[in-house]
């Protein structure tokens, strides 16, 4: 591809999916290795996780709420990877793995400023899996 091919229409749209995924493999990898250092060590470095976690959801689950952090930990991480690797798939994975976010803290009173910001990262997620499916498409469509 020569210079002014990378510099056309096209470029935009790259910079964009360049952005959102470097973003989306960040922003879960840091939470997710967070829930899993607190584990090991009993320390918060970002936050403390357990009070944005309905009370609700450790007793359906049965589960303690530190075991479900240390298993949100895990998922986040491997969310990440997958935006990494398959960023078409990845990025509806994390927008749904948001919902479920936005969920749970529906049901705890005082975080709705959260839940309106994890809403918008959702959408930044779609837009992610939306652009990476565009440039596989455009990909396969080269000779």
């Amino acid at each position: 591809m020569d210079s002014k091919e990378r510099a056309g229409p096209a470029a935009p749209l790259r910079q964009a999916r360049r952005l959102l995924r470097v973003a989306f493999v960040v922003l879960p990898l840091l939470a997710g290795l967070d829930k899993l250092q607190e584990r090991l060590t009993g320390t918060h470095l970002i936050a403390d996780w357990h009070q944005y976690l309905a009370p609700l959801i450790p007793r359906l689950l049965g589960v303690d709420k530190h075991t479900i952090m240390f298993a949100v930990g895990i998922l986040e991480v491997v969310a990440a990877l997958l935006v990494a690797f398959r960023p078409a798939i990845g990025g509806y994975v994390v927008a749904a793995w948001l919902w479920g976010i936005i969920i749970d803290l529906l049901l705890v009173p005082g975080f709705y400023d959260i839940v309106l910001r994890d809403f918008g990262l959702s959408l930044g997620a779609l837009a992610l899996a939306r652009l990476s499916q565009a440039g596989a498409a455009r990909a396969a469509d080269r000779p």
